[in-house]
């Protein structure tokens, strides 16, 4: 797809927002929990599809930071900021939606996480909701893939809710920030929408159940 530009104002704007955010950020007290089969997965030279909800994407993705990350941002005036800072961290970031040039930027994130070996990070329920609703991109790129998918997990001991569709979690200035791994989540090996299907459904209660474990508070 093909990069929309920015003007000048925004760019100045953007950057701005970029830079205050990336040092508050930076107070965060990181940890990744369970990562040691995604690393192995990635030194095989294999391309895992990470999984995320919506609410959690800023620290899950500050988690990533300089980790080379295929993604996809909404294809909207409201994805040019994120997009900004995501390239910013390190992320290839593809434009598209469900609604708008979705399948494109699928086909985007295939194709560069199997030339570099790279990963891909899908926020599943983005960018309009319904919450912790799975959409089915991240089960197709990952059957397009090596059939893994890891399932992302926020916990963190001080944060802000935000009153929007997905309860944006924000965490406090130097808060705990926990991002736990899931084990391996396979798909089928069949592309038909009947297994596309089931095994979207399969992530769903999967990545419910997830949520569940590690942190009650935000299901």
């Amino acid at each position: 797809m093909q990069e929309k530009k920015i003007s000048i104002g925004r760019k100045i704007g953007f950057w701005i927002v970029y830079f205050l955010g990336t040092l508050f950020v930076k107070t965060w007290r990181m940890k990744n929990i369970n990562q040691d089969s995604f690393n192995k997965c990635r030194q095989e030279g294999k391309s895992p599809v990470l999984v995320l909800w919506h609410d959690s994407l800023l620290p899950l993705a500050f988690s990533h930071y300089k980790n080379d990350i295929a993604t996809i941002a909404s294809d909207s005036k409201d994805g040019e900021l994120i997009t900004y800072i995501l390239k910013k961290w390190g992320f290839r970031v593809s434009r598209g939606s469900s609604t708008r040039g979705g399948l494109k930027a699928a086909m985007n994130i295939i194709k560069n996480c199997r030339n570099d070996k790279r990963p891909a990070a899908i926020t599943v329920d983005g960018p309009k909701g319904p919450r912790h609703e799975v959409k089915s991109g991240a089960v197709f790129i990952a059957k397009n893939l090596d059939k893994i998918i890891y399932v992302l997990t926020l916990k963190t001991d001080s944060f802000i809710r935000f009153n929007s569709w997905d309860k944006f979690i924000l965490p406090k200035p130097f808060a705990k920030v926990e991002v736990h791994y899931s084990e391996i989540f396979y798909v089928s090996d069949e592309k038909d929408e009947a297994s596309l299907k089931a095994d979207t459904e399969r992530l769903q209660n999967y990545m419910l159940m997830r949520t569940e474990e590690v942190c009650k508070e935000f299901v």
